[in-house]
């Protein structure tokens, strides 16, 4: 037991957030504005979704109604975006989720939400690099396909399930290119991709006046209408549609390379997610308005519409517009994925080595160089459509973690107080009241029906305690009851969630055992939920953005996030397992025993004083070191 008690005790470990002044202060270079924060993020959203998925969604599920879908994916795409925001201006670190993670819910789920990301970043870099070239081909009669079938293989191909006939190798080369600029710095960088996404617009610009004067709106009306495929296939098309707007978290990932991060991050989020948006309905809805939806080619859904239109030019200009978007789509990604190793090692969970960020370009060359490694592997080797398929489940498992760590947050008020007590019991309220008021022992009950004193974040509010069923929550410590009461509603959406998506039929011919398995679902994750605005918030008073209405819009964006998982296949479930038991036994082997949080601690019980979560403040233990500290 003691020895089951100290692991668990380890694992939940948090990271002190420390003073504004440790915060601030990092080897990498603080050097973005707002606009390069913005044009970040709407780089790294304008990927592939428009110029792929958008023909694909509209041919084979939502018809017209696209836009509807796309609308509702920028709305849970906004709601995740929220809880993103606050913990970044909170927070202004790189490592985006795993870093909220670790100084709110543990040393363990920041790993795992870590090494989601990763997956994540790399599996997307390398579907971008097969898009990049798969559109280059294209307008070149498959130049590259050609080159390498004929000349390097001899004409002959691969027949091996889950890979590529043929090695990509021009995929890898667009992942080595663009790792080069990344390694330049983050404004050149930034540039870069401001120069990408200026010809992007214009190219969409072009295409939605030109696709306007060329609508015809009976294409909306015959065909089966504006929802041919019935209602279910908007939300359906919206499960997938989301990942059109994955990538705002690139905004968060540099609020450490930001120059007044807790201004410019909202701004830049929220203008990202926006414009975004705008385009890809306005874009969408001329599709649609161009052609039938159902003599859309879906490999090139805008180059065939114009075509059919008789406009020739147009599959060019589309051609560079999707290029464009793309190579600005792969720049962010490659420069969130050495972020993140670089904020998992910088906590000794990750090799050292990958914490080194080089003095001149002020960039972590070795986990750059290594992220270009990991994403030309799947590049080269690994079809478009197995890629595609396995990007999705680190996503919205790594936004539905920020989203239940924000609640953490606000219900916890030592979550992120520096020098927090982690693994020491917290001292009840009758213990707080005594030393406060320098006076006998108070029983605890008593303490908490005062109605004076100053409202402690995590407990039940006064005009609630006098119900006796209420009551009983007085039992657990500040914030815990929120966070049974989360943890519950979580379980018990996934289960009303799942009811609907597998007995819908059931419940629609009024099956009773459906309905009431619904019912109980529903009613027990509705109640657990209530509970939790039973008790008082953290009021912080400090000037940075804080999301509205919590608990309700984080507990939004994880029910979009669960609906949008549980609409995955199973084979993605368990690729997945297979990535995360690879994580957890890095973990287990190296970040277990090198973690400088638990390192801390053990220093600390062994000479006999109690374990505060301290760390060293200084920025080439805590974050990383830069080569120039690394030769000293």
């Amino acid at each position: 037991m003691p020895f089951c008690r100290d692991l668990l005790s380890r694992i939940s470990q948090r990271k002190p957030l420390g003073s504004d002044r440790e915060l601030f202060e990092t080897p990498l270079e603080r050097s973005l504005n707002t606009f390069q924060l913005c044009i970040m993020g709407m780089g790294a959203m304008f990927g592939s979704g428009l110029y792929v998925l958008t023909g694909v969604e509209v041919k084979e599920v939502t018809g017209p109604a696209i836009i509807i879908s796309y609308a509702i994916a920028s709305v849970a795409a906004m709601l995740s975006a929220f809880c993103y925001v606050e913990f970044a201006c909170r927070i202004p670190r790189t490592g985006s989720a795993y870093t909220f993670a670790y100084l709110s819910l543990g040393e363990l789920w920041a790993f795992v939400i870590g090494w989601d990301l990763i997956l994540e970043y790399v599996i997307t870099a390398a579907a971008l690099a097969s898009s990049i070239t798969g559109y280059v081909d294209s307008l070149t009669g498959y130049v590259f396909r050609n080159f390498t079938v004929n000349v390097l293989m001899e004409g002959q191909t691969w027949e091996v399930p889950y890979l590529a006939p043929y090695p990509n190798i021009f995929a890898c080369v667009a992942v080595v290119l663009v790792a080069i600029i990344i390694i330049t710095g983050a404004k050149t960088s930034s540039w870069v991709t401001a120069v990408c996404m200026a010809i992007n617009i214009g190219v969409i610009a072009v295409i939605v006046v030109m696709g306007f004067t060329q609508a015809d709106i009976s294409n909306w009306e015959d065909y089966g209408g504006f929802v041919p495929n019935g209602s279910s296939s908007i939300i359906a098309g919206a499960a997938t549609l989301f990942f059109s707007f994955v990538g705002f978290d690139a905004i968060a990932m540099a609020n450490e390379e930001a120059l007044n991060p807790r201004k410019s991050i909202p701004m830049a989020t929220l203008l990202a997610i926006v414009v975004t948006g705008i385009c890809y309905i306005l874009a969408s809805a001329v599709l649609t308005l161009l052609v039938p939806f159902t003599e859309l080619d879906e490999q090139s859904a805008f180059a065939s519409a114009f075509q059919a239109r008789g406009i020739e030019w147009a599959r060019w200009l589309v051609g560079v517009g999707a290029i464009c978007a793309m190579f600005s789509a792969l720049s962010m990604n490659l420069y969130c994925i050495p972020r993140t190793l670089y904020a998992i090692s910088s906590d000794g969970l990750l090799f050292s080595c990958l914490s080194i960020v080089n003095s001149h370009t002020h960039v972590p060359v070795y986990a750059t160089l290594l992220a270009m490694f990991l994403a030309s592997i799947p590049a080269t080797f690994v079809p478009l459509v197995e890629l595609v398929e396995f990007i999705s489940i680190g996503v919205l498992v790594g936004y539905a973690f920020v989203a239940g760590a924000l609640i953490f947050l606000r219900y916890g008020p030592e979550d992120l107080r520096a020098g927090a007590m982690d693994g020491v019991e917290m001292p009840s309220l009758g213990q707080l009241a005594l030393t406060n008021n320098n006076s006998g022992p108070v029983n605890d009950s008593t303490a908490l029906l005062d109605t004076t004193s100053t409202p402690t974040p995590g407990t039940l509010k006064h005009q609630f305690r006098s119900t006796p069923l209420l009551r009983e929550l007085l039992r657990f410590e500040p914030g815990v009851a929120v966070k049974i009461s989360l943890l519950s509603s979580i379980l018990f959406l996934f289960g009303s969630i799942a009811v609907i998506e597998h007995a819908s039929l059931e419940i629609a011919k009024g099956e009773w055992w459906a309905v009431l398995l619904l019912l109980l679902f529903g009613v027990c994750a509705l109640g657990t939920f209530l509970i939790i605005t039973l008790h008082y918030q953290n009021e912080d008073t400090k000037q940075y953005y804080r999301v509205p209405l919590v608990p309700v819009l984080p507990w939004l964006s994880i029910v979009c996030n669960i609906v949008l998982m549980l609409k995955l296949r199973k084979v993605t479930w368990l690729r997945y397992l297979v990535w995360l038991i690879a994580g957890l036994t890095i973990y287990a082997s190296y970040g277990y025993r090198h973690s400088k949080v638990g390192m801390a601690r053990q220093q600390n019980q062994s000479s006999g004083e109690t374990y505060t979560d301290d760390v060293p403040a200084d920025n080439s233990a805590t974050y990383g070191s830069t080569e120039q500290n690394d030769e000293r």
